[in-house]
């Protein structure tokens, strides 16, 4: 979109009274209404200053050079031409081409004057810093005006008008900024940071100096890490805002450079032809989420961010005017701000809607309805709970009678990088362990470890299916089927022509098959094949897999510590009044009546019509709901008075059991060592480094796929037997002791779950996730895939999808 700064009536715009010159050139470009201009350089003995000039060359309105400041610089033969064939060189050196050593960004980088706010109360007028003052150099919480009754200049207003970027010629640069540290694998001037100073060599090397005589780095900068280092995690290096040039998306991070669908659609402007507007966007969105992952236990505010918005020239200003709305939007969506800020003011004080607040019912207190009720009411809405449960947590619940915390539901922090439960775990201070994904000893019920050479092999065959399965599934006429029947067929289309598969090959096999059904919580013959894997077409969280030591109860109780929730409350119906008001009656005949609705029960009560819509929900919203399935995992914790696998398979995190049937291959198919380790605060350790600090030795282990028929018909202690002579089979020659204490989870029986975690069905697709989440008459939510991050099978995920839309 093309837009020309609003026309001023009335006397012509100029920048300075000063006029002595009969003849007086304009600006010619057309987006400028200034007719006398002002050189802002004033480095020549010639200079115009607001007088006649062969030339005026236009950065902005209100910010031009004259043509003898120009030459002043450019001519090899006059006295500015060291200085700015010294910035040439740098600039060339450390940028990447993408804005080209030329006088326009040499008098913008460094001859632009910085401008400053009073900080006096009741004041707040931006006055222009001496252009050899370095922003750096200021305490901008001290900055004071002379004379606080002297009217701005007239340049203020002009670059405090959201249509002054659009006259902007130049790219405006961050200098001294906190993104540089974040930013080496970028150029500089691609990601709107200045190449002249606090660039990639200066990184390296602190010491050296800035060709306009500043320091490299800025004493106020904080000091953020780059990009992670596989063989170091620490949490620091595992909250990251954006994506590595180099690798692909991840959740939750943005490219530097690029804009996001929900950012244009938010600012529409943004898509336009201008791209100096979305430059100056990117720079302030960029930088806000630098500051936050800096130290993202602290509230960010606009008056806490301004300070770091190292912009010279009027950029600033207008930065300054638009950072609230930036600031908005990305708390809105919740990339900053969120999580755990107990600190910060409720509702945030610089939200600007609070006259459109609503009430607010939540069905559910998981994962899901704690982080939308959290981050509801950080905006002014008023919010309430109704839980059937008699705790909170739903599908997340921990227990500590053994000596430690231990997971019956969600447990896994499924790849660290970003993710919700690490960014709290570190707002509260509590210890991450990463697990070691990469041993895992096979062993089978006879008491033999898989050879190398055969699981090679196995694995080999496995992926390749899974390619071939791609491949399939990528044709225009596909058809869905069983995932079981799809596979079957592969495997034959594979081993056709060579040696049949031995005994020991088909059991490892059905042990990569048992993965697969404990991925997806149902058994193979229900999963759909075309769309069993659609979570991966979103951004992953990457990194390793993690345990918070506290468990991810701790997280939820502290994050609802503020919260309205109301427990044993079973909801049934959900009714819309007459007058456009929602109404919630549960069990007891008790009704609560709000503007709207959130429902975050699990998908199996949606399934079996646990709950009643008037009017009802619609015939689409249904199919979609039953194409849809309600996966189940159970697990199964036993304490040991000593870690008698450790002799076998070391300090390894988890080890895999191969059975010797088909049927019963989801019957404890993987054994995790859960016995505490060594924490570190807020830092994930790796197996070398977090060693068994001593009792309870405990084996946390899983039952899926066909091996849950059995699992429901058993009572607890024979399946802790069964699993306990299982144990004793894959370690023949030592004597398994008797388990001093044993949890199992029920999630198939418990009428407020009746799951694990949802799968698509055969027949289904990864779009019946997006229209069972449609909302119903702006007034109905549910449970949603976020833009670039979410899925449906994962508590942490729950935690990173809600936004404020349309409440």
């Amino acid at each position: 979109m093309s837009v020309s700064v609003r026309k001023r009536r009335g006397s012509a715009l100029s920048n300075s009274p000063n006029n002595d010159r009969e003849h007086q050139k304009k600006c010619e470009k057309k987006c400028c209404d200034t007719v006398r201009p002002y050189c802002f350089v004033q480095a020549s003995e010639r200079c115009a200053k607001a007088g006649y000039t062969a030339r005026w060359n236009h950065l902005s309105l209100g910010q031009h050079f004259c043509n003898e400041c120009f030459e002043h610089f450019y001519r090899k033969n006059k006295p500015g031409y060291p200085s700015y064939a010294r910035w040439c060189a740098r600039w060339e050196r450390e940028s990447g081409d993408i804005i080209s050593a030329s006088p326009k960004p040499f008098f913008a980088d460094l001859h632009l004057p910085f401008w400053v706010q009073c900080g006096q109360p009741g004041c707040g007028k931006w006055r222009k810093l001496p252009a050899n003052i370095d922003l750096c150099h200021v305490r901008q919480d001290i900055v004071k005006c002379l004379n606080c009754d002297q009217p701005e200049e007239e340049l203020v207003a002009l670059s405090k008008d959201r249509e002054w970027a659009s006259t902007i010629t130049y790219t405006p640069l961050l200098r001294h900024s906190p993104l540089t540290a974040l930013l080496r694998e970028y150029f500089p001037d691609g990601v709107g940071i200045s190449p002249s100073i606090t660039t990639h060599s200066l990184a390296k090397n602190p010491g050296v100096s800035a060709t306009d005589g500043t320091s490299g780095s800025s004493p106020s900068s904080p000091a953020i890490s780059s990009f992670p280092d596989p063989s170091k995690e620490l949490v620091e290096d595992i909250l990251h805002p954006f994506n590595h040039p180099q690798e692909g998306p991840r959740a939750r991070a943005f490219t530097p450079d690029v804009l996001e669908e929900e950012e244009i659609k938010a600012f529409p402007g943004l898509s336009g032809s201008q791209s100096s507007v979305a430059d100056l966007y990117m720079i302030i969105r960029n930088l806000l989420l630098a500051l936050w992952y800096s130290k993202c236990t602290e509230y960010l505010s606009p008056s806490s961010c301004q300070s770091s918005l190292s912009l010279r020239g009027l950029a600033r200003i207008w930065c300054a005017e638009q950072l609230p709305n930036v600031l908005h939007l990305l708390t809105k969506l919740a990339y900053l701000n969120c999580g755990y800020l107990p600190s910060a003011p409720r509702p945030f004080t610089f939200i600007s809607n609070l006259d459109k607040k609503s009430t607010v019912l939540i069905i559910g207190a998981g994962a899901a309805g704690i982080a939308a009720a959290h981050h509801l009411s950080n905006f002014g809405h008023r919010v309430k709970i109704l839980e059937a449960n008699s705790r909170i947590g739903g599908r997340v619940m921990d227990d500590f009678s053994m000596g430690s915390c231990v997971g019956l539901g969600a447990m896994f922090i499924t790849g660290v990088c970003n993710n919700p439960f690490t960014l709290l775990s570190r707002q509260m201070d509590l210890h991450v362990r990463s697990i070691d994904e990469d041993h895992c000893d096979l062993i089978s019920e006879f008491g033999s470890y898989v050879v190398k050479e055969m699981d090679v092999k196995v694995e080999k065959h496995f992926n390749d299916t899974l390619d071939r399965l791609s491949e399939w599934r990528s044709a225009e006429d596909t058809v869905d089927e069983s995932l079981e029947s799809k596979l079957s067929q592969l495997h034959e289309d594979i081993l056709a022509g060579q040696a049949s598969y031995a005994e020991e090959e088909w059991r490892l096999l059905d042990f990569h098959y048992s993965n697969l059904e404990f991925a997806c919580g149902a058994t193979l013959d229900k999963i759909s094949a075309v769309h069993w894997d659609h979570n991966d077409t979103f951004y992953q969280f990457s990194g390793s897999h993690a345990l918070i030591s506290e468990g991810f109860s701790t997280v939820l109780t502290k994050l609802s510590s503020s919260l309205d929730v109301e427990l044993n409350t079973v909801v049934t119906r959900v009714q819309t009044l007459e007058d456009g008001q929602m109404c919630l009656v549960d069990t007891k005949g008790r009704e609560w009546v709000a503007n709207k609705v959130i429902v975050t029960v699990p998908l199996s009560l949606l399934k079996r019509g646990a709950i009643t819509f008037a009017p009802p929900l619609s015939d689409r919203k249904l199919k979609a709901i039953n194409s849809l399935g309600a996966g189940l995992v159970e697990k199964v914790v036993l304490n040991f008075p000593a870690p008698f696998w450790r002799g076998f398979i070391g300090n390894a995190d988890f080890f895999g059991h191969v059975s010797t049937t088909s049927q019963h291959r989801g019957m404890f198919g993987v054994f995790y060592d859960m016995s505490p380790k060594h924490p570190h605060t807020n830092t994930p350790t790796t197996s070398s480094s977090a060693h068994s600090i001593g009792p309870p030795y405990i084996l946390v282990t899983t039952v899926s796929g066909h091996a849950l028929s059995e699992y429901r018909e058993m009572k607890d202690r024979d399946v802790v037997d069964l699993c306990v002579r299982t144990l004793e089979r894959m370690f023949p020659s030592v004597t398994v002791p008797k388990p001093l204490g044993h949890l199992l989870s029920r999630w198939g029986a418990d009428p407020c779950a009746m799951m694990s975690y949802s799968y698509v069905a055969v027949g289904g697709s990864g779009e019946d996730y997006d229209i069972m989440a449609e909302e119903v008459d702006g007034r109905v939510f549910f449970c949603r895939r976020g833009n670039k991050s979410a899925a449906p099978t994962d508590s942490h995920r729950c935690l990173s999808q809600w936004d404020q839309g349309g409440l």
